[in-house]
């Protein structure tokens, strides 16, 4: 038939992951990662109770499994970062805040906090950075327009 040289093909999906499980295997560890005195934990398992709604809301937006591959990374890499910064003495006074207040004070309308190890200077370094200011972004948004308790004091 000369008509199905037309039709686009579809692609047979394997089995579909449809939770952020499915995509992070090891997402429960995060505030275990990020963790480096007994204080983090408490603060990382904050930063996963608001992590893992948005990242079922990426994957509930159809995104591709790469794509949210990425956000989860960059999620990663920003929990790191802020738990990372409470450990200076200038910012030990935020360890007051909830996680939801802290991401929120870390992460603005231009993207999130530099990661320490990266160097701007760097094109690979600076496309990373462009992508993870995208993320913390996107997370800025949907934490605004979503009122979601990280399970720790009154939000």
């Amino acid at each position: 038939m000369q008509h199905d040289l037309f039709m686009p093909k579809t692609k047979k999906k394997a089995k579909s992951a449809r939770r952020p499980s499915d995509y992070f295997p090891d997402i429960d560890e995060w505030p275990n990662n990020w963790m480096r005195t007994s204080e983090d934990l408490a603060i990382g398992r904050g930063f996963l109770a608001l992590f893992t709604p948005f990242i079922q809301h990426l994957i509930d937006e159809g995104l591709a499994k790469r794509t949210i591959k990425n956000y989860g990374n960059h999620l990663g890499a920003l929990g790191g970062e802020i738990i990372g910064r409470l450990d200076s003495l200038v910012e030990e006074k935020n360890r007051t805040l909830s996680s939801r207040e802290l991401i929120l004070h870390y992460v603005h309308d231009e993207g999130g906090p530099l990661p320490s190890l990266l160097d701007p200077n760097d094109k690979t370094d600076l496309a990373y950075h462009m992508a993870y200011d995208a993320t913390c972004r996107k997370l800025l948004k949907y934490l605004r327009a979503n009122r979601i308790s990280s399970g720790d004091r009154n939000l």
